[in-house]
């Protein structure tokens, strides 16, 4: 469960060996602190006398986040192990991005730090770009609703080419070929499982959730057997989608088991439609629900993955390597504004595509327990009376301090749930609660078309992509 953040004292902990106390203290703490992040760190802020368990215990409890310095002299410390676990403990899947490691000296991370992504700060000469982009993960600004478009990104991949034909800077990025092609196929595996899951949300509101509204007057109502008979046609088309997406390099490991069920929920629905059969219509949606109930949750996993793998840095590193060795080289300058204007862009992009990752993830946490709540509701109120107060905090940390209408207005239906618990009125729980579900969806929903507009616009820079990998065959 997320903490709301007014519980936070600190922006981050820093979990570092005393070795290298100078450069952290000295050189990256008031990096940071000028950036406007609040650091805890341990000599300034632990309680003296205290136990150091307890100490470290409270610190990762009153930050946001844990910060983690990489050194072989860390890896080898069992304290600085102890401050990690608590971290990663509190946030074992990563998706609340609660633990950022940074490598200051090659080593090899336990397992529980080594698969999340890390900031390279071992190449000095790098500080400046990766503090910078330090300081936007720690402050976690607030997602914006646009794209970031890649136009400046694809300018800048072109430029790359045209200095490679010039020969300086060729063998400067002779090292990042493969990881080129790395990043290209990782493109496209992001927006395959991107699209999967978006297919999954039309199956949601669409489909699942349109035939359950019309079919209590399937048997009586001829609009809505025709209704109904459209959404089947839906049901149909998303197959469509669904089975050419498994065709798809991407799940041949990862492979869309569940479209079998949806191609006998389908057939369920054309027969219980046609012969107005509402318990055979019933058993389409039933279906249908069990797919919703597993599968988004888990194609959400396979995203995230395919997110912290795109590995959009090495990207960045190989502007500024090329742009580095053409100014060393005495290049025509008007080149280097396109390759500044493509790193800055790639940087916006990067923070931004993790950004509406994470909240992506979030939101489909909550999604999940709201949705297990709102199918015993009718039966039976407890599970909402008893979860309600861990749900609402989950959803407030998505919404907390958030002055936009949408957030709000979930406020509000949050208020409204409260009382109608307080008062033990369950037809008005069951009402306001819907209602709050109903609300944080269209949230969820935003948040999943603008992540799938951004995967639309970073497929736009493969052409590019591949262009500069055939220039350094």
């Amino acid at each position: 469960m997320t903490e709301p953040r007014s519980d936070y004292t600190h922006d981050v902990f820093v979990s570092y060996s005393h070795n290298d106390r100078n450069w952290v203290a000295d050189v990256l703490v008031k990096k940071l602190e000028a950036g406007g992040v609040n650091v805890l760190l341990d000599e300034d802020d632990f309680e003296p006398g205290a136990p150091s368990i307890e100490n470290m215990t409270n610190a990762v409890k009153r930050s946001r986040k844990t910060l983690v310095v990489l050194t072989p002299e860390w890896v080898s410390s069992d304290w600085t192990h102890f401050e990690a676990l608590l971290a990663t403990q509190r946030d074992p899947s990563g998706r609340e991005r609660r633990v950022i490691p940074i490598m200051r000296r090659e080593c090899k991370p336990p397992e529980w730090v080594g698969y999340r992504s890390w900031l390279d700060f071992a190449d000095d000469t790098r500080f400046d770009q990766q503090v910078t982009r330090l300081i936007r993960a720690l402050k976690q600004l607030t997602v914006s609703a646009d794209v970031v478009k890649v136009d400046p990104v694809n300018e800048g991949l072109r430029t790359l080419a045209d200095l490679l034909r010039g020969g300086p800077v060729r063998d400067a990025l002779l090292a990042f070929r493969y990881k080129f092609e790395a990043i290209s196929e990782r493109i496209e595996r992001l927006a395959d499982y991107k699209y999967v899951h978006d297919q999954l949300h039309q199956l949601q509101f669409h489909c699942h959730d349109a035939i359950m509204r019309d079919l209590p007057r399937l048997e009586t109502d001829d609009d809505a057997a025709d209704a109904l008979e459209f959404y089947a046609q839906t049901l149909d088309g998303i197959l469509g989608h669904v089975r050419r997406l498994s065709l798809k390099p991407t799940f041949t490991k990862t492979p869309l088991v569940w479209i079998p069920a949806l191609e006998r929920a389908y057939a369920q629905l054309i027969e219980g439609v046609r012969a107005r059969k509402c318990d055979v219509v019933k058993k389409a949606a039933r279906a249908l629900d069990s797919v919703l109930a597993k599968y988004p949750p888990v194609i959400d996993t396979y995203l995230q993955a395919a997110a912290n793998e795109l590995e959009l840095q090495d990207l960045i590193a190989a502007v500024t390597t090329a742009s580095d060795h053409a100014r060393a080289n005495g290049m025509d300058s008007s080149r280097f504004e396109a390759l500044e204007t493509a790193f800055e862009t790639m940087v916006a992009l990067d923070d931004h595509l993790s950004a509406l990752v994470r909240d992506h993830s979030r939101w489909q946490d909550a999604d999940v327990d709201m949705r297990r709540v709102d199918t015993t509701l009718a039966a039976d109120s407890m599970e909402l009376i008893d979860t309600w107060p861990d749900l609402k905090t989950k959803v407030a940390s998505l919404s907390d301090k958030n002055l936009e209408p949408w957030a709000e207005t979930l406020r509000k239906e949050a208020a409204h749930v409260d009382e109608a618990i307080a008062a033990n009125d369950e037809r008005a729980m069951t009402r306001y609660f819907r209602r709050y579900r109903r609300q944080a969806g269209t949230r969820f929903f935003e948040v999943d078309t603008t992540l799938k507009l951004q995967c639309d616009e970073l497929r736009n820079a493969g052409e590019p992509l591949a262009a500069l990998v055939e220039s350094l065959a």
